[in-house]
């Protein structure tokens, strides 16, 4: 509702409200990260599959790389998790798509060929086996955790 006149916001000024929103929460969420180690505590999640089982899953060592990145240190973060680039890049790829509308531009719809899908799940599958394979050169492969 718009508190001046009691009338409800137009639906591209609520979707714009919701976008600025979002924004800020995940600014406010990166800030955390990059000020709050995720090794020395926190208010970080558990990650389920090494409470469960034991064993890193393929985004293991994200966070903490993504708190390495956020500090200057490109070698620790990729020391955490390999595939920590592309674990970024996808979400902001999106998060750039979904904040056009703020710029004046429309959203594009994207569709995925299922082919990518395939892979992306091909290479977290291959990443998360080799990850945990108890072979010693493959260890530069685990999160650390």
């Amino acid at each position: 509702m718009d508190p001046a006149i009691g009338a409800p916001l137009p639906r591209s000024g609520r979707l714009r409200s919701v976008r600025i929103a979002g924004l800020a929460g995940l600014a406010a969420a990166t800030a955390y990260v990059g000020l709050v180690d995720p090794s020395d505590g926190g208010a970080y999640p558990v990650c389920p599959s090494q409470a469960l089982f034991g064993i890193d899953c393929p985004a293991c060592g994200g966070l903490r790389g993504t708190h390495a990145l956020l500090n200057g240190n490109v070698v620790g973060a990729l020391d955490h998790n390999l595939l920590l680039p592309l674990l970024l890049a996808l979400p902001a790829a999106a998060l750039a798509l979904w904040l056009l509308p703020l710029a004046g531009r429309p959203s594009p719809r994207v569709r995925l060929p299922r082919w990518s899908l395939v892979a992306a799940g091909a290479v977290a599958a291959v990443f998360t086996v080799l990850r945990n394979l108890p072979v010693a050169a493959l260890e530069f492969l685990a999160s650390g955790a």
